[in-house]
């Protein structure tokens, strides 16, 4: 399908942070959080940009601080989300055209990022909360959220109007289902997975977005 970036989810990790780093860019996806640390260090993006048919897309990631122990004692620390948003929204707004937040915190943590953070035109969220067929406008900012578990597929199209602000939206949120052909590579690669790494029963969890990376923020501290 095409992606190219994801929000590092607390599921994403339960087999490692750096395995998650390796493997995700190894297969050409940009793994993107604002607030994770590990180690003391900034070892994932905190937002990317991306050419999305002219139109320059910030896509900014928040990862949730809901960690198991184990994955904390393996040198996960999780900052405030607002506070690094507020340090780099401002940072991205005078880069680019529309700035798309991915963010499994949950609905209600969402909410209360619109209200402290200016700037976020979409918020595609993951995380506690149901899915919406169609989205929330709160503000000047969008909330789209998918089933949970990856049960779903959506497709955005935003029009700008001519000063660059988000004039309209139009949301698809396709659930899968068993009418839909099963993807034989991927139950393969699910299958050696399982193998390889036993003790992990744990599911991949987080927001993605689609699009072709043009530029890169730097790694911040």
């Amino acid at each position: 399908m095409g992606y190219t970036a994801l929000c590092v989810g607390k599921r994403d990790l339960a087999g490692s942070t750096m395995f998650l780093l390796e493997d995700t860019m190894k297969r050409g996806l940009m793994p993107l959080s604002s607030n994770l640390r590990y180690k003391g260090k900034a070892v994932f993006m905190p937002y990317g940009i991306f050419d999305v048919n002219g139109t320059k897309v910030g896509v900014l990631a928040v990862t949730s601080s809901r960690l198991n122990q184990r994955i904390k004692a393996d040198g996960v620390e999780v900052l405030d989300p607002s506070a690094r948003l507020k340090s780099l929204v401002p940072e991205l707004k005078n880069r680019v055209d529309v700035i798309v937040l991915l963010s499994n915190l949950g609905e209600f943590e969402d909410r209360k990022l619109v209200a402290t953070v200016d700037g976020i035109g979409v918020i595609i969220g993951s995380g506690p909360g149901g899915q919406r067929y169609q989205p929330l406008k709160i503000g000047r900012t969008y909330l789209l959220r998918g089933h949970p578990k990856g049960k779903s597929v959506g497709k955005v199209v935003v029009k700008l109007n001519s000063e660059g602000s988000i004039q309209g939206l139009n949301n698809e949120l396709h659930q899968l289902n068993a009418r839909l052909p099963v993807d034989e590579a991927a139950i393969r690669r699910i299958k050696k997975l399982k193998q390889k790494y036993p003790g992990n029963r744990s599911g991949v969890q987080g927001s993605k977005v689609q699009g072709s990376p043009k530029n890169l923020g730097p790694v911040k501290e």
